[in-house]
């Protein structure tokens, strides 16, 4: 976790060098390339200026200007306007051909505005109270220049996510590997006993043929070492893809039910009801043993929330829309609204025993297994939760 961490502080600072560093870097360029631009329209005005010199010789200065002077301002916009703000000539402003004169004088007048926002007009003097301006506005290759930043920007927090997600996933794969190992040494550790319990079961069978009050403590003993076993079991596919079969969800509901059900209220103080309205002929794709531990989960789960106190759990299923829908109610101390998303989280517990791992798995059940959605429909403190689970009926 340290080094996670270490690590993670690395990575921050290596972003913040790398941010700070391009935005320095950048903005000290965008202004070397502003400042030489500037001096490139300084040099036009002095062209414009001994244009209208007449000592100069104007074959020479006309050659100088065409090839030198307006070359060097090549692709930087410019409006030459008279000391009235009368436009005289525009430069690489970038206007379509197919305007119309109306439209190109309002397109050069709204250029003009926004190069008077950006930089201080070069003053070109012809003379004795004969001025001219030039206004002028950043070349493509600097406007390039200064977005450069934030597409550097965008692609470093894109980075960093990617980084940390890659680091997300695998430390959850890695989470996961270790659940799923755990689980399956959990399983295998089980069968030994279970087949002992099997046959310890099997021989006090027979020792109490005549007894039938013995019988029926033996066959519960079977049931609860058969649960141990399929307990077992669906430890065992922990981490492998289940295999889903066609089954009516009502008879995987009254089953699950029916023996949690006679385990609960053999407590006393708690009611457990349940009630159905699900089909026995419509079934759906569904593993048994896993949903099986679906309802189990939720139910030991309403049954912990008591916390040995009195109170009612009530299962009640049925269909709503293309869903079937399970609602697990209770009268427990109910859920703090702070914690209603961190209950599905792998290792997140209230209670001073267990991993935490219940409704995480049930989760991934529900949601990864079978594409249905579970989720808490209502709950309120020191008084109750509503779990409900909802599953496609096609």
């Amino acid at each position: 976790m340290i080094a996670s961490n270490w690590s993670r502080w690395v990575i921050y600072g290596m972003a913040a060098l790398i941010v700070l560093g391009s935005l320095g870097y950048s903005d000290y360029l965008a202004q070397e390339l502003a400042s030489k631009e500037k001096a490139r329209i300084e040099l036009y005005r002095d062209g414009l200026t001994f244009s209208v010199n007449p000592e100069v010789d104007n074959v020479c200065l006309s050659f100088v200007f065409s090839k030198l002077v307006q070359d060097s301002v090549n692709e930087i916009p410019q409006i030459l306007v008279d000391d009235k703000g009368e436009v005289l000539s525009v430069n690489h402003l970038g206007l379509p051909k197919d305007l119309s004169v109306k439209d190109s004088l309002s397109r050069v007048q709204s250029k003009l505005e926004s190069f008077k926002a950006g930089y201080e007009p070069i003053e070109v003097n012809f003379g004795p109270e004969q001025y001219n301006y030039v206004y002028y506005g950043e070349s493509k290759l600097l406007r390039q220049l200064r977005w450069f930043p934030y597409i550097q920007l965008t692609v470093v927090l894109m980075f960093i996510a990617v980084v940390f997600y890659g680091f997300a996933v695998a430390k959850r794969n890695e989470q996961n590997r270790v659940w799923v190992g755990l689980a399956k040494e959990t399983a295998h550790q089980l069968g030994t006993p279970v087949s002992s319990l099997m046959a310890w079961i099997e021989l006090l069978r027979l020792k109490s043929e005549d007894n039938p009050d013995e019988q029926e403590l033996i066959f519960e003993m079977e049931r609860d070492v058969k649960r141990l076993e399929i307990i077992a079991e669906r430890f065992s596919k922990i981490g492998s893809k289940p295999d889903l079969v066609a089954v009516p969800l009502g008879e995987v509901f009254d089953h699950s039910t029916e023996y949690l059900q006679k385990r609960m209220t053999q407590r006393g103080s708690i009611r457990v009801e349940v009630a159905s309205d699900l089909p026995r002929d419509k079934p759906i794709m569904i593993n048994s043993q896993l949903f099986d531990w679906v309802i189990e989960n939720l139910m030991k789960n309403a049954l912990d929330a008591m916390d040995g106190q009195s109170g009612l759990i009530r299962v009640t299923a049925g269909e709503k829309g293309n869903f079937y829908f399970i609602d697990v109610e209770d009268t427990g101390k109910g859920i703090p609204k702070a914690n209603v998303k961190k209950i599905f989280e792998p290792g997140f517990t209230t209670k001073k025993r267990g991993w935490g791992l219940g409704l995480s798995l049930t989760k991934r059940i529900v949601e990864n297994y079978h594409r249905g959605k579970i989720f808490v429909k209502e709950s309120e403190v020191n008084k109750g939760t509503t779990f409900r689970v909802l599953l496609p009926k096609g």
